[in-house]
């Protein structure tokens, strides 16, 4: 594995995050509780909390767009997914449509927190799904209307 110690914060930012999005499929909660309730259990570390917000936010307002992406594009059927794989996917998914990283790292990223989440070999999944996803973003040119 990379050594990621210069990337402490922006590593435990999208460890949270990955938790936070499970835990807004999971209980369907309010976005803006899980918001505090992740500042007030995480003030004392160092965490990005205004990306961490930011990713949270666009996600809960998308997710039925993220969901139509998941199921009908990349024809996943709910009964193959897990949760915690969907809140992964659902990152990669948003990380690559804000461009602000290189599709690469968001892979390796989405990758990883597969690896530390998900079930052992999840993390193939997560690779190919995300791959799949590029291809035919690549292939509209970019153009997701709902994302």
């Amino acid at each position: 594995m990379k050594n990621l110690a210069k990337f402490k914060v922006a590593v435990r930012t999208r460890e949270y995050l990955i938790q936070a999005i499970f835990q807004l499929l999971f209980n369907n909660e309010n976005k803006d509780n899980i918001l505090q309730q992740f500042e007030d259990e995480h003030s004392t570390k160092k965490v990005d909390f205004e990306n961490f917000n930011k990713a949270l936010t666009t996600i809960d307002e998308t997710k039925d767009s993220l969901s139509l992406v998941l199921h009908e594009e990349l024809e996943l059927k709910k009964s193959e997914l897990e949760l915690i794989d969907r809140a992964i996917l659902y990152y990669g998914i948003y990380e690559i449509n804000s461009k602000e990283l290189p599709k690469e790292i968001v892979i390796d990223e989405c990758i990883r927190l597969s690896k530390k989440f998900s079930s052992p070999d999840s993390y193939k999944f997560i690779n190919v799904y995300l791959d799949k996803y590029l291809k035919l973003n690549k292939a509209m040119k970019g153009k997701w209307s709902a994302l």
